[in-house]
């Protein structure tokens, strides 16, 4: 056990030491640092699972639901208190998250969440290179599929069904706080416990990217691949760096700037 001195002024002589830690008042002055026990490998797929079924389960249901029986424009009101839902569900999960990162003696830094200068700029080129290689990837999926059945590919523009078509506040808030709820738990966290329990970042990565690919079915499988292409450059500059920031600042781009032209377009 690690004795530390509440006050930095409190040095008590050698030979006192025992005696004077004997005495309750003076075990009062000092904080006691319990070293954190490593989480065993069952407890820690436990926790992934539990982080998982409550912050992915919901999403991956709802898009494997309305991947295989369509959905209907919902009315605003409708629109509105799902935005709410979403606000409350992403930010209970990141609330989890927190828990189980220090029941594990962890913290968000552990997973690659701290700020720095550089993670602007670096955010912006993560920007340009997820969506050129979604655009690209969704380019050859089009043409695929001309070629193949001689007819275009619908793209999907469904979107408003989920945000509306004019801004409000929970708009606006879901936006925020969606990257770091997607970012910090589908990649930083997934892909630090698979590389963990696989010692493989590649099998991290995979598992991350499919998984987010699988939510995002809703959108069609053209649109689903594609954004698997764009979460593919995320994964591969999370695994090389371990940095999530960039990531999440990239992906807050992306949305916004995908937000700001579906109420443009119906301003």
């Amino acid at each position: 056990m690690d004795l530390e001195p509440a006050n930095p002024m409190l040095e008590p002589a050698a030979a006192d030491t025992t005696a004077q830690l004997a005495n309750p008042t003076v075990q009062a002055t000092y904080i006691h640092l319990e070293p954190a026990k490593p989480a065993s490998t069952s407890v820690r797929k436990l926790e992934l699972l539990l982080l998982l079924t409550i912050a992915i389960g919901p999403y991956l249901f709802n898009a494997l639901y309305v991947y295989w029986y369509g959905i209907s424009e919902q009315d605003l009101s409708y629109v509105r208190v799902r935005l709410a839902s979403g606000i409350i569900h992403e930010m209970s999960s990141l609330a989890l998250l927190i828990y189980i990162l220090f029941r594990q003696g962890r913290a968000l830094r552990n997973i690659g969440l701290s700020f720095r200068w550089l993670d602007i700029p670096v955010s912006v080129a993560l920007f340009v290179l997820a969506y050129i290689a979604h655009y690209l990837c969704y380019l050859n999926i089009y043409y695929l599929h001309y070629f193949w059945t001689q007819r275009r590919l619908e793209p999907w523009n469904n979107i408003s069904s989920i945000l509306g078509t004019h801004a409000s506040v929970a708009a606006i808030l879901f936006i925020l706080i969606n990257p770091f709820f997607e970012e910090l738990i589908a990649r930083a966290y997934v892909m630090s416990e698979i590389t963990a329990l696989t010692k493989s970042v590649y099998v991290a990565g995979i598992v991350s990217v499919g998984m987010q690919a699988l939510y995002h079915l809703y959108q069609g499988v053209p649109n689903a691949l594609s954004v698997a292409a764009l979460f593919t450059v995320f994964s591969l500059y999370y695994g090389k760096s371990r940095r999530i920031l960039p990531v999440i600042l990239a992906h807050l781009y992306l949305d916004a700037i995908g937000t700001a032209y579906l109420y443009f377009r119906h301003h």
